[in-house]
């Protein structure tokens, strides 16, 4: 079976078509949207693209869930590998290919975008920059990946890895939880230089953490919730409850 993109969608319009467009001149596999709820005409301009498989949220479920629910497809269907990418020009789609190609031996090939740094790279917003710097040295100790970017969404799967983990969070934390998982189940990770592009300063996370304080610590509450799970699934019963 050929290999998927998959690429979660939440009020996109604005981008929508060109995005898909670009994914489809970049890639002749299989196509996956996940549409999150969208009230803007989204869902419906997917479900009149052609050669696209649309799965729909009947209401907002959130980022990681889609993300997630990608990821499942992959494993469901059989496919060897599986790139998820942004629909909103954040990531480009012409670096599919060598996403494919270069994923090699390694079960993840994530994308950085602060591996190298480029003069046509974007400024990261100083919140966001300093919020993957903390959160991306936390994941470090824990992991030992030796990550520059924690949260890139551009990411490559080796399928056959990914069916190892039990991946849950909805939210933008999401890819916290899978480094601490990848870890856990002896994936085997490399990053990729990716364009640092940020082109809508003004959209929101929602959910109650646009502010950067209660960002970082959703995220830290993410991570420790994912340590306390691995440390219990890892203590003998017998001493959980001496």
């Amino acid at each position: 079976m050929s290999d998927l993109v998959a690429v979660p969608v939440y009020n996109e319009i604005a981008t929508l078509a060109l995005v898909m467009a670009k994914i489809r001149d970049n890639h002749d596999g299989d196509i996956l949207a996940v549409d999150d709820g969208s009230t803007d005409g989204s869902y419906e301009t997917l479900q009149n693209t052609p050669g696209i498989v649309v799965l729909r949220h009947e209401r907002n479920m959130g980022y990681g869930k889609s993300v997630i629910d990608g990821l499942e497809y992959a494993v469901r269907n059989g496919y060897e590998k599986v790139v998820t990418i942004d629909c909103d020009e954040q990531h480009e789609p012409k670096f599919i290919g060598r996403m494919f190609a270069e994923l090699g031996d390694y079960d993840v090939l994530s994308g950085s975008r602060y591996l190298e740094t480029s003069p046509e790279d974007d400024a990261a917003p100083p919140d966001r920059l300093d919020i993957n710097r903390k959160i991306t040295e936390v994941i470090n100790q824990i992991t030992g990946f030796n990550l520059t970017d924690s949260f890139c969404g551009f990411k490559c799967y080796r399928v056959s890895a990914i069916a190892r983990l039990s991946l849950d969070e909805p939210g933008y934390a999401q890819p916290l939880q899978f480094w601490i998982q990848a870890k856990h189940s002896g994936l085997s990770v490399q990053e990729i230089p990716t364009p640092r592009i940020y082109k809508n300063l003004s959209r929101t996370f929602g959910g109650g953490i646009d502010d950067p304080e209660k960002r970082l610590g959703y995220y830290m509450e993410v991570v420790e919730r994912e340590l306390e799970r691995w440390r219990m699934k890892n203590t003998p019963k017998s001493r959980r409850t001496a």
